[in-house]
């Protein structure tokens, strides 16, 4: 169990702990007080060694915080305004107000209790050559589900992608060998954090409502078939939405075209878990 403030993997987080008890030995136990000798004031305690915990799940919960109207830092580090801003919301959600971000409260978030290690984990992509003309591997590392919602009425328009319902925090692969022309690593606008890559052949996918780009990537970089290239999140018009993949395929870089049928070709999984819907 991940309890920020109290305890948490050293392997996912960077961890401030406390430091080992000394081995110099313990002084001899003071005499009871008598009549002839009163009891004295114990000497103060030391302070407690505060445990603090760094790292990319940290900013996560602050990320979603906010989104739920907690007015703190996202900085990564775990301190007092971050606890009180759990406090509150274990309040709001009436669960026992600890001030203490167990696996039970982020689950509830919808964050993966262990979102840093899974990211860090290597990832064995399945290649599927010669099954679809656009992808290679399916763009989502882990348990998703989806349906052939291309075209579907939106907010802002006709749906020009499909929606892979995953985990926040599963990892997202490059679906070919490509390069990024374009990444947004805020969550304003209707992608939030996104990217955009580009085939040799000029044929460009889109990942929207990312939680994470992969540290390094930027514009040029240039990507393999089965890299590691970010997470799944809900930023950008589905911040208070379920986390999910918004993907799109563009071949030539024209107008966006079904991905569904490319997606089930090179899904792993597509006998249990692709349902078509019309």
């Amino acid at each position: 169990m991940t309890l920020f403030t109290c305890a948490a993997s050293a392997a996912a987080q960077n961890v401030a702990v406390p430091p080992p008890p000394s081995t110099t030995p313990a002084p001899a136990a003071a005499p009871a007080p008598t009549a002839s000798t009163p009891a004295t004031a114990p000497a103060t305690a030391p302070p407690s060694t505060r445990v603090v915990v760094l790292g990319q799940l940290v900013k996560d919960l602050q990320a979603e915080l906010r989104r739920r109207g907690m007015r703190i830092a996202v900085d990564g580090a775990f301190g007092p305004a971050t606890k009180r801003a759990v406090t509150r919301i274990q309040k709001r959600l009436k669960m026992k107000a600890t001030g203490v971000a167990n696996r039970k409260l982020l689950i509830r978030l919808g964050l993966r209790a262990r979102l840093t290690a899974a990211a860090a984990a290597p990832v064995t992509p399945k290649i599927a050559p010669g099954a679809s003309p656009y992808l290679l591997v399916f763009p989502v590392a882990g348990a998703n589900s989806y349906t052939d919602d291309f075209g579907d009425a939106r907010h802002q328009g006709r749906h020009e992608g499909n929606d892979i319902m995953a985990d926040r925090g599963t990892p997202l692969l490059a679906v070919a060998d490509a390069r990024v022309i374009r990444l947004s690593r805020t969550e304003s606008g209707l992608g939030g954090i996104s990217l955009w890559l580009e085939r040799a052949d000029g044929t460009q996918y889109y990942y929207a409502h990312m939680t994470t780009i992969t540290d390094g990537l930027a514009e040029g970089s240039k990507v393999a078939v089965g890299q590691l290239v970010g997470t799944v999140g809900n930023t950008g018009d589905a911040r208070y939405g379920a986390a999910h993949l918004h993907f799109e395929i563009h071949p030539g870089g024209g107008s966006a075209v079904n991905p569904y049928q490319h997606l089930v070709a090179v899904d792993p999984a597509a006998r249990t878990q692709a349902r078509a819907t019309r």
